[in-house]
């Protein structure tokens, strides 16, 4: 059957076709520009933990209880969060590789044995991902002697291997001494006051790659990031760490960032937020994670 259509008909029909075609252009125009700009800008909340335990006398501002983390876990999980490593960063800025649609990063900074023995049986459990940044100089003195404290003790070699084999931990760089606070020393791998450049960038140097010389002879594993001790620094430091081949560093300071594909400057001076004990897994994340 033919239809015929009059001439004031057929111009509405025209007009009505090109009007449909106008609205989903423009709908096509901002699904793809929306695409665009979620596939270069990534926000990344990281989440700062040290020590865990099961003894409630022993929690803090650093040490949370083996449950709080479980319920953080889960949480993160029922909120669509999908947790990542620093590789994953570095492969979506370099190389445009995808990140989860929720990316989050755990990480552990210390180097403490209770992440081998507590955190790490959940990670497994929960199939996530986390980075753990150790003290070489501690790292080498546990493995020399036999002294397994929950409490205080620290990764050996061969727990780092281990670690490292299961896929889903990554080791990176605490330094290799500077991990101090002491009123007549350097805090963290900041500069002293009566320290020139040249002998500052030499000492930070000295210490960074020694931690990288231990870490790849002793575990086969070249860091790519180092986690500020303290979140101490200095005006030149990033410019030293940098010059060490470091892809990424880690500070204290609280607040969500922003990784954008082709610009490595957005992988330096992250910030992450400290768990403490004491605080509600809900209280804690309400203002981090989108809903």
């Amino acid at each position: 059957m033919i239809i015929r259509l009059g001439k004031f008909e057929a111009t509405i029909f025209c007009a009505l076709i090109i009007f449909i075609s106008f609205i989903v252009a423009i709908n096509y125009e901002n699904n793809i520009t929306a695409t665009i700009a979620q596939t270069q800008n990534v926000k990344l909340p990281i989440i700062m933990y040290h020590h865990i335990t099961e003894d409630e006398n022993k929690t803090g501002k650093y040490t949370v209880l083996t449950e709080e983390f479980e319920r953080d876990l889960e949480y993160i999980s029922s909120k669509g969060y999908t947790p990542v490593t620093v590789q994953d960063l570095i492969d979506f800025v370099n190389q445009g590789k995808a990140l989860p649609e929720k990316p989050i990063m755990i990480t552990f900074d210390d180097g403490f044995e209770s992440f081998y023995y507590l955190a790490f049986p959940l990670l497994k459990t929960h199939n996530m991902k986390s980075v753990i940044s150790v003290i070489g100089s501690i790292t080498e003195e546990y493995s020399k002697i036999n002294d397994h404290n929950i409490n205080y003790s620290n990764l050996t070699f061969d727990e780092i291997k281990k670690l490292k084999s299961s896929g889903i931990v990554e080791i990176q760089n605490h330094s290799y001494d500077m991990h101090h606070n002491g009123t007549d020393e350097r805090k963290g791998i900041s500069k002293l006051k009566n320290e020139t450049n040249e002998e500052y960038a030499l000492a930070l140097k000295n210490d960074l790659n020694k931690m990288q010389k231990i870490m790849w002879n002793n575990c086969g594993i070249k860091p790519t990031a180092i986690a500020y001790p303290y979140g101490a620094y200095s005006k030149s430091t990033l410019e030293i760490v940098k010059s060490c081949d470091f892809e990424c560093t880690m500070l204290c300071e609280e607040r969500i960032n922003l990784i954008t594909q082709g610009n490595t400057e957005s992988l330096y001076n992250l910030g992450r937020y400290n768990r403490p004990s004491g605080v509600s897994t809900e209280v804690f994340f309400e203002n981090i994670l989108e809903n």
